[in-house]
Order: structure tokens, then C-alpha cells, then sequence
């Protein structure tokens, strides 16, 4: 009886142990792009909307030959920042960075993704791009975080 309840009691708890669970579940992913392969100048997407409590892994790539800027100064105080993860050629992460985030500089052709939570709500914040007067090029965008803070499902 005795080993069927921890049976059961494993079971049970396992979930507990996981990767995603130890952090508040699944991420949820949202992707964009600094710039484009035949080198616009744009975000895509330009319009990012985050709900208050939920776990969001943003990931941002540069696929085009120049390097960009993703900076927001207002969004990184509405948002908790769980880490950035920096990842080289073979997938592998190389670099984990923790704390406030104002700017992040892609190099050509790389990626990076941005674990954090939304913590007050950011109607209109400013995104942009201060690489060499690109943001007076049409390199902006706007991020909005909405709801209540909840932290279930």
C-alpha cells in the first residue's frame, strides 16, 4: 500500500520538476524581425499587444546584412524580464542575460529570445531602431500590455 502511494505521489509531483513548470509554464511565442532580408527597414510585426501575467518568450531575429536595435526604454519598465537567451549556430545557449533591458543589438543574422512577464499596463510605448537614422526611416513600432494581473492559466 505503502509503495502505491508514492507511486501515485510521483506521479502527481512530476510536473512540478519540469523545466517549463519551474518557471510558470509554457512561454507563450511571439516572433518578429529587425529589418528584412532585402534590407527594409521595418519591424514585422510593427504592433506587439502583451497581456498582464502571462509568460511571453519573444523572439527577435535580424535577417537582414546590417545590424539593428530593438529598443523600447518604456517597455522594459512595465515588464518583469525572466532572461535573455543568446544561442549559437548549433542551438546551444551561449549567454543568458538577466535584469532591465532598454536595447538589444542584433548582428546580422542572429536571434535571440526574450523571456519575461508583463507586469503594468503600456498603452503606445515607443519601439524602435537608432542604428544610423533608421528609426526616421520607418523603423518603429508600438507595444501595448493590457489586461489584469492574473498569474493562472
Amino acid at each position: 500500500m505503502r509503495s502505491v502511494i508514492y507511486l501515485l505521489l510521483f506521479f502527481f509531483a512530476l510536473p512540478l520538476f519540469s523545466e517549463e513548470r519551474k518557471h510558470g509554464g509554457k512561454a507563450i511565442e511571439v516572433k518578429v524581425e529587425a529589418g528584412t532580408s532585402d534590407g527594409q527597414l521595418i519591424f514585422t510585426p510593427n504592433e506587439f499587444t502583451f497581456e498582464r501575467g502571462k509568460y511571453y518568450k519573444l523572439v527577435i531575429s535580424n535577417p537582414s546584412s546590417s545590424p539593428h536595435y530593438f529598443s523600447s526604454d518604456a517597455f522594459s519598465t512595465h515588464i518583469f524580464t525572466r532572461k535573455i537567451e543568446v544561442a549559437g549556430s548549433n542551438g546551444k545557449t551561449l549567454v543568458e542575460i538577466h535584469g532591465a533591458i532598454h536595447d538589444i543589438e542584433l548582428s546580422p543574422n542572429s536571434t535571440i529570445e526574450w523571456f519575461f512577464y508583463p507586469m503594468t499596463k503600456g498603452k503606445n510605448l515607443k519601439l524602435y531602431c537608432h542604428k544610423d537614422n533608421h528609426e526616421e526611416m520607418g523603423m518603429v513600432g508600438t507595444i501595448n500590455i493590457i489586461g489584469s494581473l492574473s498569474f493562472g492559466k
